[in-house]
């Protein structure tokens, strides 16, 4: 049984992440997508935002197996962010009180952060 990890940060398109950016940013997630899923893992990638809310991400807590939730660095990073990470934070422990809570660390290498709780 594979550990599934849920990275959740903003969408590509908030208004928080210059354009200019975006595609250096996509390709980095689905970079990291690939290498989290060849190194076993079940590792998908969630788009949310304060504005659009987390019912999109309950839904899935809900539907699918959940290890652990990476928060990503456009949050965790961001001062104004602060009270979104506290409601991702909130909306985990609600729906899988048993899920491991990581927080993206753009100078730690994303398997270490999940290695820490899954290895």
């Amino acid at each position: 049984m594979s550990i599934s990890i849920f990275h959740i940060g903003l969408s590509l398109d908030h208004p928080l992440i210059p354009v200019e950016e975006r595609p250096k940013i996509k390709k980095r997630l689905l970079d990291l997508q690939e290498r989290m899923t060849r190194a076993g893992y079940k590792y998908e990638i969630i788009e949310a935002s304060p504005e659009t809310g987390l019912d999109g991400f309950k839904h899935q807590l809900e539907t699918q197996p959940c290890d652990g939730v990476l928060i990503g660095g456009g949050v965790v990073g961001d001062e104004a962010m602060s009270y979104f990470m506290e409601q991702i934070i909130d909306a985990t422990h609600e729906v899988v009180p048993k899920a491991k809570i990581m927080f993206y660390n753009h100078s730690v290498d994303v398997r270490t952060i999940v290695e820490r709780w899954f290895r």
